[in-house]
């Protein structure tokens, strides 16, 4: 019982620090908030201006993500034609999964509306992200992915021969993320 307790007590204060979510050192190029366990930005009030500001968003603490903290997690990629339908082309997005980004917010479980500069926001349910597995593209052909294209940070699911879900996903598929709101 003697060595089994320092080890308990090993456990119980090393846990925490890996359960922490680092604060981003680079620019924030996503914003994940609402139901999140994890935050490491500041609450923000609706007077707080920004872009974050012009779309109404508030929260009481938010889980932020520069490039260098998404690019440290397992990248997968995804090969699909995009675009207007009158210029499609194939890109390659690469980034990492929807669902890992999310379990390191706390989010995981939880239902997910990305929101785009503009304003447009998506549904994704915990159930979804699950079986089809997206992906938080960061780069479109291996090129980091900026604001006036479809970054800095765009929703891409995995291609599907399923019609419906294609047009369900397609709705989804939100380009030019500003904030991810988690219910």
């Amino acid at each position: 019982m003697r060595r089994a307790l320092p080890f308990a007590l090993l456990l119980s204060t090393a846990l925490p620090a890996w359960a922490e979510l680092a604060p981003p050192e680079g620019h924030v190029i996503l914003t994940m908030g609402g139901a999140v366990d994890e935050t490491n930005l500041p609450a923000r009030g609706e007077d707080d201006g920004g872009l974050l500001g012009f779309l109404e968003i508030t929260h009481d603490g938010a889980a932020g993500f520069d490039a260098f903290m998404l690019d440290g997690l397992e990248q997968i990629e995804i090969t699909i034609p995009y675009g207007p339908p009158d210029n499609q082309r194939i890109y390659t997005f690469s980034g990492p999964l929807l669902s890992d980004v999310m379990a390191l917010a706390g989010a995981a479980g939880k239902t997910a509306l990305p929101m785009a500069m503009d304003g447009y926001q998506a549904e994704i349910r915990w159930q979804s992200i699950e079986t089809h597995q997206p992906i938080v593209a960061t780069r479109a052909d291996g090129i980091p992915m900026g604001i006036g294209g479809y970054g800095p940070t765009m929703i891409v699911f995995p291609p599907t021969d399923d019609s419906e879900l294609a047009q369900e996903q397609a709705s989804q598929q939100v380009w030019a993320i500003a904030y991810i709101a988690i219910e």
